[in-house]
């Protein structure tokens, strides 16, 4: 970055180019290139001798503030409507990261395995009727459904188990509109911990052999919710059955 005298205004750094007098340190390329590219810029423009100021283009008055500037480095990126569910829930940081995944269609399904042309099982591990994709494996698979149903029922949620929704964080979006204020932090857990245990239940099936089961899975599920209570899962202490020990 090319560095001038501060005491040396612009309109008087331009006459007779004496502002490039002022330039200290190294020269390479870059710094040549920048100061070109200024005086090519400062030709056809008309200064006066009032005070240099610098102007901030991301705002309409041009004054810098800190928050205009950390909303800047964010122009371009991309909304993430799933973040809540994500981020704000209880669950453990790595089912947090795998739903994150998720939501991204990053998990090493079949699909994304055949997109990267790597070997992979022709249809779903669990049910072997469709080809898998995450949102078959997590929300459409005849396994999966009967997990997120039992489950369901056995916390005693008001809401449906998902049906045609695109994603979980939608599923999840519109079963807390119905589920009672006290037993949404449950839900949100819940909400991840199915998927998860479908994941795992689904790579004991391809990696160590056994046999697909959705009472196995199902089985797994309520003892991870006790875990999870245990471990601090407020929000699963009381949607679980009392009949429960969670101590």
């Amino acid at each position: 970055m090319i560095q001038l005298e501060e005491i040396r205004r612009v309109a008087q750094g331009l006459l007779a180019n004496s502002c490039a007098r002022d330039i200290h340190g190294t020269i390479g390329l870059h710094e040549i290139g920048q100061y070109i590219e200024l005086w090519r810029i400062l030709q056809n423009r008309t200064l006066n001798n009032e005070e240099d100021r610098a102007i901030w283009r991301w705002t309409a008055d041009g004054v810098y503030t800190a928050s205009f500037c950390y909303l800047a480095a964010f122009q371009g990126a991309i909304a993430c409507f799933s973040w809540k569910l994500t981020w704000k829930s209880w669950p453990p940081p790595k089912v947090k990261f795998f739903i994150w995944l998720a939501h991204l269609d990053r998990c090493w399904t079949a699909e994304l395995l055949a997109r990267h042309g790597l070997q992979h099982h022709p249809r779903c591990p669990l049910c072997d009727q469709a080809m898998e994709i995450i949102r078959h494996l997590l929300l459409e698979c005849p396994v999966a459904r009967q997990a997120w149903h039992e489950t369901l029922t056995w916390l005693r949620m008001t809401a449906a188990p998902p049906e045609n929704e695109a994603s979980i964080a939608e599923w999840w979006q519109q079963a807390k509109t119905c589920t009672p204020k006290l037993m949404r932090k449950g839900l949100a857990s819940i909400s991840l911990l199915i998927p998860w245990m479908t994941w795992k239940h689904r790579n004991r099936v391809i990696f160590d052999g056994i046999q697909p089961s959705a009472q196995s899975l199902i089985d797994s599920i309520k003892e991870e919710a006790r875990l999870w209570a245990r471990a601090g899962a407020r929000g699963l202490r009381v949607v679980l059955p009392t009949t429960w020990d969670v101590h």
